[in-house]
């Protein structure tokens, strides 16, 4: 008991790293997992919605003919209308500033031209001047729309008898049929064979998607908090007043290895907790997840878990520096992050990264994954548990060997003074 509490008060006394590690690279993880479930919530709709432009128009022509008005209900039947000041300066920041996505300038004069091209006495169509914010696609769209309603509105003039033919009788003709289509015509969405089978929904791929972010920050804090505990008993002087203490050194050895499994079971819970609180925040509507497929997740979550601490485990019994320890705690969760599919869909992997992946117990927690849900990886042969306790089970060898190494190189390096402690001992004046 005396062994458990010294190993907590050694990871409270190096709570810096829970707050990178943990905290600040786990917020980061949450708030990728949040667009991907703001994504799913979206993808759930059985219409399209098509992103709404930010359209601004400015009218240089004094409302003449009410052109300008009648341009501005046109556009806001798709977009949402803002106001700027019809200044260079501010006109400039807006676009730059991606405040709009279109700004339309009815230029002077321009609906005593129009109305002249309408009626076939002047040859040359006026136009409306655009200005599109060059990191939006919905601006060029709307500037699209300008066009089509100056083209419906000629239409339209055009249509109507020679002595009744109207600009303003012309534009209300296209606003009206504008709303009229605007409330009927909508873009299905059509599901595939493979979404409509009900086996995959939006809340089953954002928690499993979720789950897996938990591969890096897992696999930075507990091989490095593991190592402080271990590392802080295997230091030389604390080795040897150990040494000629009662206490039996495996049962201590025990004893801290469980400190950091139960540290590592309180993350496991918090991080699912977190995951199915991140849903419901997003809106995601929880069909699709059962306490059977959420308990396997998390049996992988936290059987990684452990592997991370033995991990940290064999690094501590080595007898490491902490600064070493830092780098290939890095190194060794990015390459399991950028190989194990998490990061990136599987079939946009090359093939000596997936045989690199299949090397790593990040692929294997994963695998896991998919198999539970019968996504990823799993899409085509399904929800496996067989394949799912096979993943898990390698996922258990890669701790059972790093376990064994430390363990082994313990041995050696305790054997071998000149490892642990100098050669000769000095005597204290």
């Amino acid at each position: 008991m005396n062994t458990c509490k010294t190993a907590l008060r050694i990871l409270k006394s190096r709570k810096m790293y829970l707050v990178i590690y943990l905290g600040f690279i786990g917020i980061m993880m949450f708030a990728i997992s949040w667009q991907i479930m703001r994504g799913s919530a979206a993808g759930s709709d059985a219409v399209f919605h098509p992103d709404t432009a930010r359209v601004a128009v400015v009218d240089r022509d004094g409302g003449a003919d009410g052109v300008s008005s009648a341009l501005r209900s046109y556009l806001a039947l798709d977009g949402e209308m803002v106001d700027v000041e019809d200044d260079s300066e501010a006109l400039q920041q807006a676009v730059a500033s991606n405040y709009v996505d279109l700004i339309a300038i009815v230029p002077h004069g321009f609906a005593s031209d129009y109305q002249k091209f309408l009626d076939g006495s002047s040859d040359s169509q006026p136009t409306v001047e655009t200005v599109v914010s060059y990191t939006s696609g919905a601006g060029s769209l709307s500037q699209l729309e300008v066009n089509e309603f100056l083209s419906l509105t000629r239409t339209a003039y055009l249509g109507q008898a020679g002595t009744q033919q109207s600009l303003d009788t012309a534009m209300r003709t296209v606003l009206e049929t504008a709303k009229a289509d605007a409330g009927t015509s909508k873009i299905a969405v059509v599901r595939s064979p493979s979404d409509s089978d009900g086996s995959v929904t939006p809340v089953v791929s954002a928690f499993a998607g979720t789950i897996k972010t938990g591969l890096y920050p897992l696999l930075l804090v507990m091989p490095v908090c593991t190592f402080l505990v271990v590392g802080a008993f295997n230091d030389g002087e604390i080795r040897r007043r150990l040494y000629s203490s009662p206490a039996r050194l495996a049962s201590m050895g025990m004893q801290e290895l469980l400190t950091c499994a139960a540290f590592g079971l309180v993350v496991c819970v918090g991080y699912t907790v977190a995951t199915l609180a991140l849903l419901v925040m997003a809106g995601v509507p929880f069909g699709g997840l059962t306490p059977v497929n959420v308990g396997l997740s998390f049996i992988s979550l936290f059987v990684y878990t452990l592997m991370a601490v033995a991990c940290g485990f064999l690094l501590g019994s080595v007898g490491c520096s902490e600064m070493a320890v830092n780098a290939f705690a890095n190194v060794f969760g990015l390459l399991c992050m950028f190989t194990s599919g998490m990061a990136f869909p599987v079939d946009m992997m090359p093939e000596p990264m997936i045989m690199i992946g299949k090397l790593l117990p990040g692929w294997w927690l994963c695998v896991s994954i998919d198999d539970v849900f019968g996504l990823g990886t799993a899409s085509v042969t399904g929800v496996d548990y067989g394949a799912w306790a096979s993943s898990i089970g390698l996922v258990a060898l890669f701790g059972a060997a790093f376990v064994c190494l430390g363990l082994a190189l313990g041995r050696i390096r305790r054997m071998r003074p000149t490892l642990a402690s100098p050669a000769t001992t000095q005597l204290a004046k």
